[in-house]
């Protein structure tokens, strides 16, 4: 498949929520016809996410040169802001999903045509208020289990 070779706006990028999990973490998997995905509304800002490993050092004495190995892998937490809508479907699936300890699925479709599948935790389901002229928010996390799996565009 065809990676992207400029830069790309996030405009009309959507997610979506699905409280299935795939029979294989790929492609093929996240993307069967019986993984039912409902879109999650009024998305201000989608986070970061991906690796990230840990460090450990260690010093021996005779040549005091600190060296470096890597060790565990963190997949990270992606935060997102929401515009609080009570009756959009996926945003009842994330809120259901904050008091559960089961897994989830995300998908992420991009205006280029490619797709992030995501195998989340929902960590954090919090209201966000402000002042007199702020929407009401939510602030939501998604505790990533295991690498995305990436779909370049067709």
């Amino acid at each position: 498949m065809t990676q992207r070779t400029v830069i790309n706006s996030l405009s009309g990028a959507t997610l979506s929520i699905s409280a299935s999990i795939p029979a294989t973490y790929d492609a093929a998997g996240y993307g069967a016809t019986a993984m039912v995905y409902t879109d999650v509304g009024e998305i201000e800002s989608f986070g970061n996410y991906g690796v990230t490993a840990a460090v450990t050092e260690f010093t021996p004495v005779d040549t005091a040169v600190v060296a470096k190995v890597k060790g565990s892998k963190n997949y990270g937490t992606m935060s997102l802001m929401l515009g609080h809508v009570p009756v959009n479907a996926g945003q009842v699936i994330v809120k259901a999903a904050s008091e559960s300890t089961a897994a989830y699925s995300v998908k992420i479709a991009y205006p280029d045509t490619s797709v992030h599948y995501l195998d989340v935790l929902v960590a954090k389901y919090e209201y966000q208020d402000g002042s007199v002229n702020d929407v009401l928010k939510i602030a939501v996390e998604f505790a990533l289990r295991r690498a995305p799996v990436i779909v370049a565009q067709v």
